[in-house]
């Protein structure tokens, strides 16, 4: 928007009125016309997509309908292993909830050793844990991943749990992200729509 601190209503108008004269011969000068014009307006800065997890390795983003939880800033604990990345729920407060979580941590060794470590992890973290199958695949973006389904006592009622996840190693992180929900409440095709937007890349390394 163009303002006018002061000006002389009478001189602007006689402005307007009397156009400087045209040389001899020659059409009246464009510059004669006084036009006003809007200063544009600029654009919109772009909208961060709440749902979406992204850092310089990795995107991640559930269809509609999940939420993302809010979660503390918190350190690493004694063991060095820091809380989740992101966490999201589906049907929150119900028995068929669902959840998301998305685990990332600092990680030197191999794709292969990464999936052991992290089976034995599941293992201790529950008494009847069972890694039913494990499938070495890629992501859609081609990273190499292991694809693992497991089953895990914990549910409400004693229900058992059922949980698919997603391994990946960035050459700098282990990454995993599980799909987790009460047994007969979903299938593996579910699990996998719910993470097909994972893609990861090799962290950059600092210069």
């Amino acid at each position: 928007m163009i303002f006018f601190d002061s000006f002389a209503p009478l001189a602007f108008a006689g402005l307007l009125a009397a156009p400087a004269a045209a040389l001899p011969g020659t059409a009246p000068s464009a510059a004669a016309a006084t036009t006003a014009t809007a200063a544009p307006t600029p654009a919109a800065a772009p909208t961060r997509d709440p749902l979406a997890y992204d850092d310089p390795g990795m995107h991640f983003r559930p269809p509609d309908g999940w939420t993302r939880v809010a979660l503390a800033e918190q350190s690493a604990n004694n063991d060095g292993k820091r809380p989740p990345a992101a966490v999201y729920v589906l049907h929150p407060g119900r028995a068929e909830q669902r959840t998301i979580v998305v685990d990332i941590q600092s990680y030197d060794g191999t794709l292969d050793g990464f999936e052991r470590s992290r089976e034995s992890e599941l293992h201790s973290e529950a008494d009847g844990t069972f890694v039913d199958r494990k499938t070495k695949t890629a992501l859609d973006n081609g990273m190499p991943a292991y694809f693992v389904q497991v089953s895990q006592p914990g549910g409400a009622a004693g229900h058992q749990l059922r949980r698919y996840d997603y391994l990946v190693y960035d050459l700098q992180r282990s990454i995993d992200v599980a799909y987790v929900g009460r047994y007969g409440d979903f299938d593996e095709k579910d699990a996998k729509a719910a993470l097909a937007s994972l893609s990861v890349v090799v962290f950059p390394r600092r210069r």
